[in-house]
């Protein structure tokens, strides 16, 4: 099924979160979903909070994917069957992303997140009556 060997010498991650994969050999099919609700709120206390990913369009919506409609002609030569690398280092892998080292057949990943900013109508009045006085 696949043509092609990788060979990495080392490979480092300092994180993989939230619906990663780091994926070292051959597969033939990922697929990764991530929804997140990141809430912001500026209060003495943080209660819990009763919010619904149901609550929110954006993760109702279905995902579009574009359709390739021009033909794609492809002619591959692999003289040398391996693909050699030194050292990767990677910071951080997050929402719903790969790290691949091998052959992959097909990938579909979505991330979709929706972010909140809850401030208090006393807080909001103040910043705004303090920077009039600036």
């Amino acid at each position: 099924m696949f043509s092609r060997i990788s060979k990495v010498k080392s490979i480092l991650s300092d994180t993989v979160s939230f619906c990663s994969t780091m994926q070292i050999g051959d597969t033939s099919y990922i697929d990764g979903n991530a929804l997140a609700l990141a809430v912001q709120k500026k209060s003495e206390t943080f209660g819990s909070v009763d919010i619904q990913f149901k609550d929110y369009d954006i993760f109702k919506r279905p995902i579009y994917i574009p359709r390739l409609y021009e033909p794609v002609n492809t002619r591959f030569s692999n003289s040398n069957p391996f693909i050699r690398v030194g050292n990767i280092n990677i910071i951080g892998i997050s929402s719903s992303s790969v790290v691949g080292v091998g052959n992959v057949g097909h990938i579909r990943m979505e991330s979709r997140v929706k972010h909140i900013r809850q401030v208090p109508k006393k807080v909001e009045e103040t910043q705004i009556e303090n920077s009039s006085n600036d």
